[in-house]
């Protein structure tokens, strides 16, 4: 393939200009945010400007964005000259283009890589002398024979030589293909994941398959489809729009859309007339089963009646089959665990006393094969759960905990003192694709399961869970339905309660000790929509304080004068320890992002750095895993520090019960937390909280969020910002309702009862 006319690259305006050579190394290269450091040899024409302190004549460094770098390959790089601070001249690269190697020496090289296995230089070196270097690699993809006869070169090596090279080929033209779109370098990696060795006829024939990609949305693909002549009322225009107004749905926890609202909304998106029809579009969805309809719950006759409901195929799947898991386990029965005298010989061992509604409580939790506890902060929750555990201990039942992330299961363990682990691990998931080891087939071995936090419990995961839940083995939920619900689609513990048919015991008192804390008190004011209290000037014994500042920038910087000063001098609070900062969003002065700059900056550690793309982690830093890993015993809302960073870059962070050492791709699992997001916070608790109020965040500004926000703080809370902020969230009832039909299947007439938990 020809290149460009070589452009030496000293245009001052920092116009894109091609570099092209040869990969001589990779010397970083993260796998998730594709970030890359090479070292590249120039061709004849490319070479880097000389003079000054610009660059050697023979190896220059490139920086940016590629998928799968190879040494030895040959590439054409787009973008421009630059200067790190610490590492000196770079070529900042936009675009990488993988050219195929054309002399001798590339190709010897290219085809000893680590690409082809079992072919050294030597056996490299007579393949290309056998075939020739202009037509080496097009007559070993295509010609099964031209490796034949070649001393030294096994015929199973061969074969597999003649596979990966095709493999590499056809990748080669994809990614071309794919760049030459518009797309960037991580979004072709999905695309290629996605579709394989299909994947430029794929797109070829149905642009609009490109928004299938997690990464890739739908105006990028509507783009490219218009740009290829693809009409405004072609199918595949309309088919892509109706299931891209589904995927944003779900994005935002709906489990389904009313087809009324699916077509209305795609029309506004497509800029269609109010009267274009969808129907048939819809019924090819169907037919094709890239979507779903249900009809048959709502009592309507057809599929395609406006008021039935669409669904993506795997929420219809997980919601249906957790109706039917749960309508299964209402129809059993069960012995109860624990008498009265057992529950009162019980709370005096414990040191308790129970009012009446407690006690009810526990004798109806304990008694049913599924049921839910349900109550605010301050009302006794966790007493209860530990007497649950217990009685049913007492009882010879074998029991299990969990709870949807990794610190509510730690503050469950606490709790109780008996171990909890997350809803994936109680389930036996495994990371690599092959799913959870427990379910219908393989149900959990245990008695009682008790669940806690379960308003983070997303539609998919309940339905695994119902699902291993077999027969003979309770099922108690616990949860506040007044936190946020979860991130991902469904509304579990609200469409349960919803449904009025699981037995449920609702605490509601709040008890003498809880009820004199600002903290329980105003929570409960925010679900009333009531005025918050705030103690007198001066007063130092309170648990809730209210900073009022205007300005966002102003509230920043008192957020960190009252986190890195003011607490230590009035609290004797050691801020580095026991203080978390939680915002509504991660955009802004007072966002998630600028806070971690600006406290980490505070701290005034120093040490090494070491950089990951755009993001720099250093000695000293507080940092949140992001991510379940199974296999490193490390999970999701894990909060840790960095302890050092070795000269190789490999970070090692101190969590509470273990380090582990973080590494090139590894540390896209890590988030700095100085500040995190209220959904971040979800499921821990921390002994102080400080919470900046801005009206930058008016879209976030709702009760349940700062409900939420402020029921995380065992000991102190602050909030600082703005009164109208403030009054915004206390009026910012959450309208935007999670559309699901889960508590209308619970009603409906139950099939023939099953013998066991049924896996669909």
């Amino acid at each position: 393939m020809p290149g460009p006319t070589p452009s030496h690259p000293a245009d001052p305006a920092g116009d894109p200009v091609a570099l092209q050579g040869l990969i001589d190394l990779v010397t970083y290269h993260d796998e998730r945010s594709l970030y890359t450091v090479l070292k590249i040899v120039p061709e004849k024409g490319y070479e880097a400007p000389m003079g000054g302190e610009l660059f050697g004549p023979t190896r220059v460094t490139a920086v940016g964005k590629t998928a799968d770098p190879a040494e030895g390959t040959r590439v054409r790089l787009w973008g421009t000259w630059g200067r790190h601070p610490t590492h000196g001249s770079q070529f900042e690269f936009e675009r990488l283009e993988l050219l195929l190697p054309t002399d001798r020496k590339g190709l010897v090289r290219y085809l000893s890589s680590k690409a082809f296995a079992g072919i050294g230089e030597v056996t490299a070196g007579r393949i290309v002398d056998a075939l020739g270097a202009e037509q080496a690699l097009e007559r070993i993809a295509e010609d099964p024979e031209a490796l034949e006869g070649i001393p030294g070169l096994r015929s199973e090596v061969a074969q597999a030589l003649r596979q990966a090279l095709a493999q590499q080929m056809e990748m080669h033209r994809a990614v071309t293909y794919l760049l030459g779109l518009g797309l960037g370098p991580l979004q072709a990696r999905k695309v290629l994941e996605r579709f394989g060795a299909d994947t430029e006829q794929v797109v070829r024939a149905d642009p609009y398959r490109l928004s299938d990609v997690n990464g890739i949305g739908f105006a990028t693909a509507d783009r490219m489809a218009r740009a290829a002549g693809i009409g405004e009322l072609d199918p595949r225009r309309l088919k892509a729009g109706l299931l891209f107004s589904l995927q944003e749905a779900a994005d935002q926890g709906h489990t389904c859309l009313a087809l009324q609202a699916l077509a209305e909304d795609t029309r506004e998106r497509l800029h269609l007339p109010p009267q274009q029809n969808l129907h048939d579009v819809v019924a090819d969805l169907v037919a094709s089963k890239r979507m779903q309809v249900e009809h048959a719950v709502l009592g309507l006759e057809s599929p395609l009646d406006p008021g039935a409901y669409a669904y993506l195929p795997w929420l219809f799947h997980s919601e249906r089959q957790l109706a039917v898991n749960l309508q299964r386990k209402l129809r059993e029965s069960a012995e109860p665990l624990a008498t009265a005298a057992q529950l009162a010989t019980a709370e005096a061992a414990s040191g308790l006393e129970l009012d009446p509604d407690q006690r009810s409580a526990v004798l109806t939790l304990l008694a049913a094969p599924l049921a839910l506890l349900t109550g605010g902060p301050g009302v006794g929750k966790t007493t209860i759960v530990r007497l649950l555990v217990t009685l049913a201990q007492n009882a010879g039942a074998k029991v299990e905990l969990a709870s949807p992330t990794g610190r509510a299961a730690k503050r469950l363990a606490e709790a109780t003192g008996k171990s909890a682990s997350t809803v994936h691990r109680l389930l036996g998931y495994a990371p690599q694709g092959a799913g959870f080891g427990r379910d219908g087939e393989q149900p959990l071995e245990a008695d009682l399961v008790i669940i806690d936090e379960i308003s983070m419990l997303d539609v998919v995961l309940a339905h695994h869970l119902l699902q291993a839940i077999g027969p003979g083995t309770r099922l108690i939920l616990v949860g506040d339905p007044d936190q946020l619900p979860s991130v991902t689609a469904g509304n579990v513990l609200a469409d349960l309660l919803r449904s009025q048919l699981v037995p449920t015991a609702r605490l509601t008192r709040i008890f003498r000790q809880s009820a004199q804390s600002l903290i329980v008190q105003n929570a409960h004011r925010i679900l009333a929509g009531e005025p918050l209290e705030f103690p007198e000037k001066g007063d130092l014994n309170s648990d809730f304080y209210f900073f009022p500042c205007t300005d966002a920038a102003a509230t920043r910087d008192l957020l960190v004068d009252v986190v890195t000063r003011r607490l230590a001098q009035t609290f004797d609070v050691d801020w580095t320890e026991e203080v978390q900062v939680i915002a509504p969003m991660y955009k802004g002065e007072c966002g998630v992002d600028s806070l971690n700059d600006q406290l980490r900056e505070a701290q005034g550690i120093g040490g090494r750095e070491v950089e990951m793309g755009a993001r720099r982690w250093r000695t000293g830093d507080r940092v949140i895993h992001t991510r379940n890993d199974y296999e490193r015993d490390v999970f999701n809302g894990d909060m840790g520090r960095i302890v050092l960073i070795s000269t190789d870059g490999f970070v090692t962070v101190r969590f509470p019960e273990q380090d582990v050492v973080y590494s090139g791709s590894q540390l896209s699992d890590l988030q700095p937390a100085f500040a995190i997001t209220v959904h971040r916070s979800q499921g821990g608790e921390f002994p102080v909280v400080v919470i900046p109020l801005s009206t930058q965040h008016w879209m976030m500004l709702r009760r349940n969020l700062l409900y939420t926000a402020i029921t995380r703080a065992k000991k102190l809370l602050i909030l600082i910002g703005s009164t109208q902020a403030l009054d915004m969230a206390l009026t910012g009832t959450d309208d935007r309702v999670r559309t699901s039909l889960l508590a209308e299947r619970l009603a409906q007439a139950p099939g023939p009862k099953e013998n066991g938990p049924t896996d669909g």
